[in-house]
């Protein structure tokens, strides 16, 4: 708490005036704390605020200081400048709450898209420009040195434009030098690990003498694409000793369709959840009791490749950010216009203008003018 409190750069005293707060929107996974919709008075900008709430910790109810993770992430994102990767307006102390401010993105996680309009999964192509997007942001930070350890669809969150942006930069770290080469990372953060275990490589889980580089981020893309083709997480029903045990196997996330499920199989029983030449399931039945999606389509052998060849068991077999970015499944948006947008017309924003409480009735929050705010279209996390 003190050296959020030391950092001034990073965290003035509020003011009442120019933040109103609206609804609820969601609540971080990680750490305790809620979502709100704000509205940038001045501007009349919709923005988002994060409260994270240190009442547990300062009470001595829990041992670990969140206060470290929220500064981590927060330094991060004001660190990466990069068009499909989050960044923070500002930060700041109210009581005994941090707040981290970024612009809305009125479209949410392309989990939330998932969720409320296509349950089945995304379309191929859409899946193609989204993968396009989060190869381009890996690459970006791979070539900084950082492993995001993270990639989930609940972190990739769409711009207006229908542009993906990666978020989840709190569990973001450095790769440390071992002296012997190549660079590599040993431990992962607990309070991360229940909620991204599904995601998470091989070589993490393992944990190792040989330990872990940003390959793993591949490998966790593999696991987000059949999330986002699939409609369904990988790995999602197995439990955790299980799913260890199949991946150090060789078990690797599948696309589902024709080809990849077997014919004929009863939607009143469990079905394999995304998973090759493994033994998990899930009971979500799919199609809403007909002929399941995955019979009735057929993903093109790129598209099958570029999972398949992110999914290696060893970390050193998967192709890079960079070299997907030259993948022939990537390469084939060159002979299109298409965007996000026009393949999941009519589906409008999740958020749209909301009416805000008055003044008198809603907390208002005035930032220090020389907080030197930076104007940029950033998205939001969960």
């Amino acid at each position: 708490m003190k050296s959020l409190m030391n950092n001034q750069k990073m965290l003035t005293k509020p003011k009442r005036s120019n933040f109103l707060l609206g609804p609820v929107l969601a609540e971080p996974q990680s750490i305790p704390g809620c979502v709100h919709l704000a509205r940038q008075k001045n501007s009349l900008r919709n923005v988002v605020i994060k409260r994270y709430s240190l009442k547990q910790f300062l009470h001595g109810e829990v041992e670990e200081d969140p206060t470290i993770y929220i500064q981590h992430e927060v330094t991060s994102m004001r660190q990466f400048k990069n068009p499909n990767i989050q960044t923070c307006i500002t930060s700041f102390v109210w009581d005994t709450e941090v707040w981290v401010v970024t612009p809305l993105m009125s479209y949410g996680s392309v989990k939330d898209l998932m969720t409320t309009h296509m349950p089945e999964g995304l379309p191929e192509l859409a899946c193609c420009l989204l993968v396009r997007d989060l190869c381009q942001a890996l690459q970006y930070l791979h070539s900084q040195g950082v492993v995001h350890r993270a990639v989930r669809a609940s972190h990739v969150l769409l711009r207006d434009s229908g542009a993906a942006v990666l978020a989840g930069l709190r569990y973001c770290t450095g790769l440390q030098a071992t002296g012997e080469g190549r660079p590599n990372l040993y431990t992962y953060p607990l309070h991360g690990v229940a909620g991204n275990l599904a995601w998470l490589a091989p070589e993490i889980l393992q944990q190792n003498l040989l330990g872990y580089n940003e390959t793993s981020d591949i490998y966790s893309l593999a696991v987000t694409i059949c999330e986002m083709a699939n409609g369904v997480v990988p790995f999602s029903e197995m439990p955790a000793t299980l799913m260890l045990v199949e991946k150090l196997r060789g078990a690797c996330p599948t696309l589902m369709d024709r080809t990849t499920v077997e014919e004929g199989v009863d939607m009143g029983q469990p079905t394999d959840s995304g998973v090759g030449d493994s033994v998990g399931s899930f009971p979500t039945v799919l199609g809403g009791g007909g002929t399941p999606a995955y019979n009735s389509r057929q993903y093109s052998q790129q598209f099958h490749h570029l999972v398949t060849q992110s999914s290696q068991l060893n970390s050193s077999d998967r192709p890079s950010a960079q070299d997907l970015l030259g993948h022939p499944f990537i390469k084939q948006l060159k002979k299109t216009n298409t965007t996000l947008l026009t393949l999941i017309h009519p589906i409008q924003p999740l958020i749209t203008t909301q009416e805000f409480s008055s003044e008198e009735d809603g907390l208002v929050v005035q930032l220090m003018e020389d907080m030197e705010l930076e104007r940029v279209e950033t998205e939001w996390i969960f």
